[in-house]
């Protein structure tokens, strides 16, 4: 007859490595504080928490990019969605230069020079509550940061968050928390409970 305790054994190690497996749900105090980042030389996602608040940032490094996504959440609701472009409607993303007048070699007074801004609207940029349970966007930018803060209700277990550039998964393009760590993979999930 066979000793049943090694395959016990096994079976238990082998349960315990794959369903537990580092890196397959972040816990929420890699989150903590905010990772070093700044607009028109860091590209990617940068995620972290403060307290009760979530913030969900994209910059790039002068490129025009698309960035898209959406975080969920499980077992309670998302709240108070604010974006943190200050107009609504329309914002000024790169400021235009006014010409320069010159005389040229002749005497010829001529205009040099000077780009009208670069102005993104609502149609270009949309960061919304899909229902109670889920938060979608799709925006572009080239050198600005763009974002939304958001929290959640006390029943939130775990927040999933599915995040493209140009429509690809890239987690070496995520940065979560002051430690700047990347997540094994895209979309990840991070455990609140």
């Amino acid at each position: 007859m066979l000793n049943s305790k090694p395959i016990v054994a096994a079976v238990v190690l082998f349960t315990l490595l794959v369903l537990h497996a580092p890196g397959a749900q972040a816990q929420i105090e890699k989150f903590a504080g905010k990772p070093d980042f700044s607009k028109g030389s860091d590209l990617g996602y940068f995620i972290w928490h403060e307290g009760d608040t979530w913030k969900v940032r994209w910059t790039t490094t002068g490129a025009m990019r698309n960035f898209t996504g959406h975080v969920t959440a499980a077992g309670g609701k998302l709240r108070s969605l604010k974006r943190i472009d200050v107009e609504i409607e329309r914002k000024v993303i790169r400021p235009g230069h006014a010409p320069r007048v010159a005389i040229g070699p002749r005497g010829r007074v001529y205009r040099r020079g000077g780009a009208p801004p670069v102005i993104a609207t609502r149609e270009q940029d949309h960061i919304e509550k899909d229902g109670d349970y889920r938060i979608r966007f799709n925006a572009r930018t080239d050198d600005d940061i763009d974002g939304f803060d958001f929290k959640v209700d006390e029943g939130v277990t775990a927040l999933r968050f599915n995040l493209e550039i140009n429509g690809k998964a890239m987690a070496r393009q995520i940065e979560v928390g002051r430690e700047n760590q990347h997540p094994p993979n895209v979309p990840f999930e991070v455990k609140l409970r």
